[in-house]
């Protein structure tokens, strides 16, 4: 039976892909079929991806399941190495992602290209990064940490309060999930086409 840390951490993998593939999704059909842009849905996928990932999940796998591994495997600090680098990365693409999307809503007839090109970038990287850390990384944690390791990992993911900042991180990246599924169209969610939208320029 695997630790209860590698199942929480796999079903926050879940979550997020699930998040990164209905931007895709979003993204191709503006490209391919004309769909209007909804950039209330944009944006609050893009919260998400920052509030959840970025300022939840990868500093907890960085603090507690990256620093666990190198202590009990040296021989796996390359490969941690190459995950915090990733993470790195994915930090500095939201931030162009970002800069493309200002531009796409401020109405530059050139951004959609360029945006969607990005989307597309940093989808594919995230996703390699989960397989990566799901395919490659929790083996080798699994054989090299100790029930105490896994325990210390399971309660770091399990809290739900930020003392430093006094905010509850998982409830906000929840609010924020079920704003997409309201905002989002199916497949997706449950928005609904011809609803007010962002700027006159959002479809839900």
């Amino acid at each position: 039976m695997h630790p209860i840390a590698v199942q929480i951490i796999r079903d926050e993998h879940l979550a997020i892909a699930a998040v990164l593939y209905s931007l895709r999704f979003l993204v191709r059909r503006m490209r391919t079929e004309g769909e209007p842009p909804n950039f209330a849905l944009l944006h609050a996928m893009f919260d998400y991806i920052v509030e959840y990932p970025d300022r939840w999940h990868h500093p907890k796998e960085s603090q507690f399941l990256f620093t666990a591994l190198r202590e009990r495997n040296p021989a796996a600090s390359e490969l941690v190495d190459e995950l915090e680098r990733e993470h790195h990365k994915g930090d500095l693409l939201i931030v162009d992602l970002k800069h493309k999307l200002a531009a796409f809503e401020n109405g530059d007839a050139q951004a959609l290209p360029s945006f969607s090109k990005a989307v597309e970038e940093y989808a594919r990287m995230q996703w390699e990064h989960i397989r990566k850390e799901e395919d490659v990384l929790m083996p080798l944690a699994e054989r090299s940490l100790s029930a105490n390791d896994w325990r210390r990992i399971a309660e770091a993911f399990q809290e739900n309060d930020n003392p430093l900042f006094g905010i509850k991180p998982k409830d906000e990246a929840e609010r924020l999930y079920q704003k997409i599924l309201s905002l989002a169209p199916p497949p997706i969610g449950e928005g609904r086409s011809n609803a007010s939208g962002a700027a006159g320029h959002t479809r839900e």
